[in-house]
């Protein structure tokens, strides 16, 4: 696949198959992530690999109530219906997916989400390339600072969550959805 197919045909996969990928795979996708353009090239970037699922079903569900909660006001839109996922049977912030990444930043870097957020494209875009589904999970991040939670994940010393990407193969790819014409101003 090319650069910009994989661009342009990458979606969030929220449903994966019951297998989990090859550590070789993961290898490459994290590889990709370590190529990502950094500020001053200080490359600030940490990664931490769940596979466990008893730790992402503990932490999915400290999070659900605190995204239930932030969302009771939803009035139509995507916020209904991620609310009425949450609120379902068996839903898990990470889609049940067999592998979840952290991309964690070095605390003292004062880029680290900028550049962390690169990181974790790079990895999406390259996981697409090679066959797996992936999804940026934000709902974990109404526990980054609870510290009892984010011990599940054993951050490293000096280091920070920033991304959190459940990973898998994908059991259903959601169609292209129509792009809406963004702002493009020229100044020659």
């Amino acid at each position: 696949m090319d650069a910009l197919d994989a661009l342009m045909t990458r979606r969030s996969v929220r449903k994966f198959q019951n297998r989990q990928i090859p550590d070789e795979i993961l290898d490459r996708i994290i590889t990709a992530g370590i190529f990502a353009p950094s500020a001053l090239g200080l490359q600030p970037w940490g990664f931490v690999v769940v596979q466990n699922q008893d730790v992402l079903n503990r932490v999915s569900e400290y999070c659900k109530p605190l995204m239930i909660k932030g969302m009771e006001h939803a009035k139509g839109g995507i916020s209904e219906l991620f609310y009425s996922l949450m609120i379902g049977e068996g839903y898990s912030i990470y889609y049940h997916a067999p592998t979840v990444i952290m991309v964690c930043g070095k605390n003292k870097n004062r880029f680290k989400e900028v550049d962390c957020a690169v990181c974790a494209e790079n990895m999406m875009l390259a996981a697409h390339a090679l066959g797996i589904g992936s999804c940026w999970v934000g709902s974990t991040e109404v526990a980054f600072d609870n510290q009892e939670i984010m011990a599940e994940f054993d951050i490293p010393e000096g280091y920070g969550p920033v991304v959190t990407i459940a990973f898998g193969y994908p059991a259903e790819v959601p169609e292209i959805p129509e792009k809406k014409v963004p702002l493009v101003k020229w100044i020659r």
